[in-house]
C-alpha cells in the first residue's frame, strides 16, 4: 500500500518539477543550425522548395503534401509518426531565401524557419533559422533540456545533405543561439 503512495508522490514530484522547470524557461526562442553540401545552390534550393517531395527524401515523415493550391504561396502538410503539422510560405526569394510558418493554431508550438542558401567553395551552405515559441511549459522543458531545440532542424539538415551525397553529415550552429522570456 505504502508504495502505491511513493509511487504516486513521485509521479507528481515530477510532474511539479517539469512544470515549475517550464515555467522558468524562456517561451521564446531563436536559433540556426547550418550544413554544406557539395551541390549547386540552384540544385540544392530546388529540393528544399519542393515541399511536396519532402518525404522522398525525408525518412522522419510518413508523407508531405502540398495543400490549398489556391493560395498564393505554397502551403503543405507533413505528416509522421507524431502527427501532422501544416506550414505555409511567407517570404519566398528565389534561389537564396524562403521562410515558413506553422499554420496549426492548436499545436503547443508556434513559430517559423527560415532556410538560408549560399554558394560555399564548390558547394552549397544551407542555413535554418528557427524562431519558435511553446506555450505548453512541461513540453518547453522538455524540448529546451532534454530533447534541445535543435533537433528538428539537425533531422531535416542530415537527410537533406544525405539526399545530396554527403555520407555523414552533422550540422553545426549557424550563429549564436538566443532565448528570450
Amino acid at each position: 500500500m505504502y508504495w502505491i503512495l511513493f509511487v504516486m508522490g513521485a509521479i507528481a514530484a515530477l510532474v511539479i518539477a517539469l512544470l515549475v522547470g517550464g515555467l522558468v524557461t524562456p517561451r521564446v526562442h531563436t536559433l540556426a543550425r547550418t550544413v554544406v553540401v557539395p551541390r549547386a545552390a540552384a540544385e540544392t534550393w530546388a529540393v528544399i522548395r519542393e515541399v511536396g517531395r519532402y518525404a522522398d527524401w525525408r525518412h522522419d515523415l510518413e508523407f508531405a503534401e502540398v495543400v490549398d493550391t489556391d493560395q498564393p504561396q505554397p502551403r503543405w502538410r507533413e505528416t509522421s509518426t507524431r502527427g501532422s503539422v501544416t506550414f505555409g510560405i511567407t517570404r519566398d526569394v528565389a534561389p537564396t531565401t524562403m521562410v515558413a510558418v506553422i499554420l496549426d493554431e492548436d499545436l503547443p508550438i508556434e513559430g517559423e524557419w527560415t532556410w538560408t542558401v549560399t554558394p560555399e567553395g564548390d558547394g552549397t551552405r544551407v542555413t535554418i533559422t528557427e524562431r519558435g515559441s511553446i506555450k505548453n511549459p512541461i513540453i518547453r522543458f522538455i524540448a529546451a533540456h532534454l530533447l534541445g531545440y535543435h533537433r528538428s532542424m539537425d533531422t531535416y539538415l542530415r537527410a537533406l545533405a544525405q539526399h545530396l551525397g554527403v555520407a555523414r553529415p552533422e550540422p553545426v550552429d549557424g550563429t549564436p543561439n538566443t532565448v528570450t522570456a
